[in-house]
């Protein structure tokens, strides 16, 4: 009887990766091909070097999203036109009888949000798939090089997203290499913190800490693609699957239980935006490696810690979806999706 058990376990478990492989394989609609191989070992380049630089709450399984129509549907992109990706230019105007509290659709986004309560914790989901690598896109509160701040949700209903989070606020620091919306403002690397680079497929590179390590991999990277984006935050928290160990000496209380703010890939154009809430009666905030954990738990092939504490913010429909006993910060700049649909440039 034991051995038929485990045999049914065994059938179980091979069953569900295979549900996984196929929602992988579904075509996305991504109007440019997948991200090639990443970086290879190439000669430093002469860049200006950045002087300053387990508590698993989460197992590692599928989580419900495999059956969500963020990865199950096919978008109807043949036709949709790639938004400019100039940080001058903004979403287009959602269709706002397609907002509901758990989701907007329409022929070029869609996203569902979801509330989950773990870890003596509440995490804000919201699962993302866009037609175009042209919706994923950055704003920034004043001009590039301007330390100005407003509130995510002031600044998301500034450029119609759809959902929105809070950057990195590369404002507040000297160091990494930071590029928003194809416009480089900083040519840098640390051996203290990882990158995240976004290419113009609107896929994640991650780069972990060391100053060769990032000049080589940046290079590496720019001989066939653009970096659209990066940020200098992190840690990485999942890299090629696999959910990455929190180093120790790393910045933003790593192993302190705080309100956090991440962001994922799942599959091509597909995409998990998480904040989790701390220093509230009803969630305690989580350490960086339970993070990491709930990351990979929900299906990222890589994903990236952004600005937490009190930076951390969610918003969906204009709406703060984080919980707060304090006023919303001021961010310098946010992460957001973007409609492109038609009928949103009509209303």
């Amino acid at each position: 009887m034991k051995t038929t058990k485990t045999w049914m376990a065994l059938l179980s478990a091979a069953v569900l990766l295979l549900a996984l492989s196929c929602a992988f394989a579904v075509p996305s609609g991504a109007i440019l091909p997948e991200a090639a191989s990443r970086y290879q070992d190439e000669a430093p380049i002469d860049w200006d070097e950045d002087a300053t630089d387990a508590d698993w709450g989460a197992s590692l399984k599928p989580y419900r999203v495999i059956a969500s129509a963020a990865l199950s549907d096919i978008l109807p992109v043949n036709d949709i036109a790639m938004l400019d990706t100039s940080l001058e230019t903004v979403g287009r105007a959602p269709v706002e009888a397609n907002f509901t509290d758990a989701g907007y659709r329409d022929d070029t986004i869609i996203v569902e949000v979801q509330e989950v309560r773990q870890d003596d914790s509440i995490y804000h989901v919201a699962y993302v798939k866009i037609a175009t690598p042209s919706q994923l896109r950055t704003a920034v509160a004043g001009g590039v090089n301007s330390s100005r701040t407003i509130p995510t949700s002031t600044l998301a209903r500034s450029v119609n997203a759809v959902v929105a989070v809070n950057g990195d606020f590369f404002s507040k620091s000297t160091g990494g290499y930071i590029v928003r919306q194809g416009e480089t403002l900083r040519k840098k690397v640390s051996d203290n913190y990882d990158l995240l680079l976004i290419d113009e497929n609107a896929d994640f590179h991650l780069v972990l800490a060391g100053k060769t390590n990032q000049k080589n991999a940046i290079e590496s990277l720019l001989e066939s693609h653009e970096i659209l984006n990066a940020f200098f935050f992190g840690p990485a928290l999942v890299m090629d699957g696999v959910v990455q160990n929190v180093p120790k000496e790393y910045g933003w209380n790593p192993f302190g239980q705080e309100p956090r703010a991440a962001i994922g890939q799942i599959g091509p154009l597909t995409y998990a935006v998480v904040t989790v809430d701390g220093r509230i009666a009803d969630s305690e905030g989580v350490t960086l490696d339970t993070l990491a954990a709930f990351m990979g738990q929900i299906g990222c092939q890589e994903a990236y810690n952004l600005d937490g504490g009190n930076s951390s913010a969610l918003v969906y429909h204009n709406r703060l979806l984080s919980i707060k006993d304090v006023e919303e910060r001021s961010v310098n700049d946010i992460i957001y999706f973007a409609s492109a649909t038609e009928q949103g440039a009509a209303q």
